[in-house]
């Protein structure tokens, strides 16, 4: 076996349309289009105050990319184009001639090109037609208008193409009609055959015994190119295993597949963010796996390697008293989702560098955060996103890439939607840190969000269940069983045909009134959840963050600049709004600016602090959102340079495995106590009602808190009316601290503390505090 990698900064872009006059431009792989543009001066920044308009054009136009690189045909080999991460429609040229085609970014594509080699320098072109123009002609094949969400600025028709759902513009992001290869391109020249994919299963062999003997499934899709004898080796190796096997099977020409089961004695066990930092660790210690396929003289014809972790993971729906709980089940125990949704990490994916992964998968953890959806409107991540997670304990629910629109149900969409599916399914399934395939994100909802769908609704329903259930769950409970199949995000669950926006006794929900239906953030303490896995409120960024996209002269709230760069509708006004209800108003922009982090940090707080205080009831709160694909006013905690918000402050805190909250709910504050580590914490608690002046005006309350592993206790209620205190309830708050005094019978010096005012801040004379 061999591999020419073409990655690289050696190719070349032109515009297949002669009259713009565009070739020879340095073109990156991984790289788009727009990115070499604007390298080369043809493009300004799409992100620059309004010059997101001015790159519209690149995307309704062909590009032609082309390199050369050296080969030597060798008798008896054949020889295979592979491309990932291919955006979206193209035709791929060796030497001139066709070699194939593709139409959905999401596919992996394999091209036999071995007959349009030569000997010597050789010759590559992509070409890349526009999704945009592509996508409205598909729409005109389909006598009925299956109609998607559309913003300000839009590319029309975006649920026809297999691409990136968001790149056609967002409440959150830019329409830039990217193409390009994201992910590799390489040459592999093979004898018998190439591995396909390499799976994994991991398995106690007593159920429910993790500390003994494991199975380890180990299955193999493999192209053979004659009826032979093969011989596969798989090495295991990592944390003082080191395994290897030979074993030998009939293969026959065309797709075989095997399955394999390995086992393994008390493995070092895959943990998530929470039990890493418990045991004091960074990362999980992962195993890699090797499968080898031998060739007649037993040297290596291709090979495929997966770093594994033994565990059980999977989302657990049970039914109970008040419907059907939802949690993530990890080794057998429990686990509170706390994180965040994952959109992509850029509009311009050669922006996706390792550098900038890292940084926002770091973060995330950081603010003490468990869980990672990867969100239906953007990507199947490329593996090093999925490498981070398993190595970060970060558990991911991972959507199919469909969001917010109604799709077609044609046998030629469904074809291609099937592979999708399957080749992203193989690809992924291995990853430890993968707990369950999601079918979609609100498209069931959305089908009372458009007038063609309420009018004839027995159409559209026929058409989604024939692509989400007919066609994605077939595909991934034939590709991948064992993993939890969930069939949209929200629903309460299989077998359920409702969109769950507002439903809280079952499945998962997301809950937008204190955003979209603008209730104050109090509406938070009005449902009992069982998993939230969207709920958010906007905020600015920094005026550091502003300044990446406007000149001084545009920092106003009201600016058209500062518009443009809200897409949510009326989101500005509602931000400024909610000021009006919990604060006095802010004197100048930078201010404001200010506060909108504070009352965004307040908002998702008062609403995690009292779902965790449910648990078991409530098992999930997955914030929206993470991550930003551009500078904006959005929902993230994250600006788009990374650069943390005041939510990503307070989530660090109130995300705490160990955390104390107080909550004011009908008139009553409640003290609650969490504990999510793995040991028994004992802890003095000390409640506090202090004056804006930092005076004590009631006695100390000493409470005594033991909690063991995975429980939440209310310890101190009461109403401000029955409190001994000397001051009204706008001059005054409660102050909790909590000193863990053990944590499993070891000393810690753990500190914890909350704030809570009796009426809204707005009210309160609260003075300018003197730091010393």
């Amino acid at each position: 076996m061999s591999t020419i990698n073409l990655n690289g900064s050696d190719w070349t872009l032109s515009a297949s349309e002669k009259k713009l006059k565009i070739s020879g431009v340095q073109m990156n792989i991984p790289g788009d289009v727009h990115s070499a543009l604007l390298r080369k001066g043809i493009i300004q920044n799409p992100y620059w105050r309004f010059n997101e308009k001015d790159v519209q054009w690149v995307g309704k136009e062909k590009w032609l990319i082309s390199r050369t690189f050296d080969f030597r045909k060798e008798e008896g080999f054949r020889t295979y184009l592979t491309m990932s991460m291919a955006d979206t429609y193209f035709t791929l040229y060796i030497n001139g001639k066709t070699a194939g085609r593709g139409d959905n970014y999401f596919r992996l594509w394999r091209f036999d090109i071995t007959n349009l080699l030569k000997n010597g320098k050789n010759t590559i072109s992509v070409e890349f037609d526009s999704a945009e123009k592509r996508a409205i002609a598909d729409a005109k094949k389909i006598p009925y208008p299956v109609p998607c969400s559309q913003y300000d600025m839009f590319s029309p028709h975006r649920n026809m193409s297999r691409k990136i759902q968001c790149h056609s513009g967002w409440d959150w992001g830019p329409c830039i009609m990217v193409c390009g290869i994201y992910g590799d391109i390489s040459l592999q020249t093979v004898r018998e055959g190439y591995i396909q994919s390499v799976t994994m299963n991991t398995s106690p062999v007593v159920r429910r015994k993790f500390d003994g003997l494991w199975n380890a499934k180990t299955g193999v899709r493999y192209h053979s190119l004659s009826d032979k004898k093969m011989n596969f080796k798989i090495t295991l190796k990592g944390n003082g295993l080191d395994f290897e096997t030979v074993i030998q099977e009939d293969a026959f020409e065309g797709d075989n597949e095997y399955t394999w089961n390995l086992r393994v004695e008390n493995p070092e066990l895959w943990k998530s963010a929470d039990e890493l930092k418990d045991e004091g660790l960074s990362e999980n210690s992962l195993y890699t796996l090797t499968v080898t396929a031998l060739n007649a003289d037993s040297e290596d014809d291709d090979s495929m390697e997966k770093q594994i972790a033994f565990r059980t993971l999977s989302l657990i729906a049970k039914q109970d008293s008040y419907g059907c709980s939802l949690y993530y089940e990890l080794n057998g125990r429990a686990v509170f989702a706390k994180g965040s949704n994952w959109i992509p990490a850029d509009s311009l994916p050669e922006r996706w560098t390792e550098s900038r992964y890292r940084t926002l998968l770091q973060s995330t953890v950081d603010a003490n955060m468990n869980t990672l959806r990867i969100w239906g409107g953007g990507n199947y991540e490329s593996d090093l996103c999925y490498n981070l997670c398993d190595r970060l304990g970060l558990i991911v629910w991972q959507d199919c890439a469909f969001a917010c629109s109604l799709y077609p149900a044609t046998e030629e969409f469904l074809s291609s939607v099937e592979q999708e599916i399957e080749d992203n399914v193989y690809r992924l399934q291995h990853h430890p840190s993968l707990a369950v395939w999601c079918g979609n994100n609100e498209d069931f909802g959305s089908l009372t969000w458009y007038e063609e769908s309420r009018k004839n609704r027995d159409r559209y329903i026929v058409d989604y269940d024939r692509l989400n259930h007919g066609c994605i769950e077939a595909t991934i409970k034939r590709c991948d069983p064992d993993h939890t199949w969930w069939p949209s995000s929200p629903c309460a669950g299989p077998g359920t045909f409702g969109d769950n926006w507002h439903n809280d006794s079952e499945g998962d929900m997301h809950f937008w009134s204190v955003w979209h239906e603008k209730k104050d953030m109090e509406a938070y303490l009005e449902i009992k959840p069982r998993f939230v896995s969207e709920f958010g409120y906007e905020s600015f960024p920094s005026t550091e963050g502003i300044l990446e996209f406007a000149e001084k002269k545009d920092l106003n709230l009201t600016s058209p600049v500062m518009e443009w760069h809200q897409r949510s509708p009326g989101g500005n006004s509602i931000i400024l709004e909610n000021f009006s209800r919990y604060f006095r108003f802010p004197k100048g922009t930078e201010n404001m600016i200010y506060l909108s982090q504070v009352q965004q940090a307040l908002a998702v707080k008062t609403a995690v602090d009292y779902w965790r205080s449910l648990r078991p009831h409530c098992m999930g709160a997955v914030i929206w959102q993470l991550n930003d694909v551009w500078p904006v006013a959005s929902w993230s905690s994250l600006e788009y340079s990374g650069k943390w918000k005041l939510l990503h402050y307070a989530a660090k805190k109130f995300f705490s495995r160990v955390a104390l909250s107080l909550v004011k709910k009908d008139g009553v504050v409640y003290l609650n106590v969490v504990n999510e580590s793995l040991s028994t914490v004992k802890a003095e608690i000390t409640v506090r009602i202090i004056n804006f002046e930092g005076k004590d005006v009631a006695p100390k309350i000493k409470i005594p808190a033991s909690l063991k592993s995975d429980t939440v206790k209310c310890v101190w209620t009461s109403e401000f009316s029955k409190l001994p205190v000397k001051c009204d309830s706008n001059e005054c708050f409660v102050y909790a601290e909590m000193k863990a005094a053990s944590i499993d019978g070891r000393k810690q010096n753990f500190y914890m503390n909350d704030t809570l005012f009796f009426e809204r801040w707005k009210k309160c004379e609260i003075g300018i505090p003197e730091i010393t």
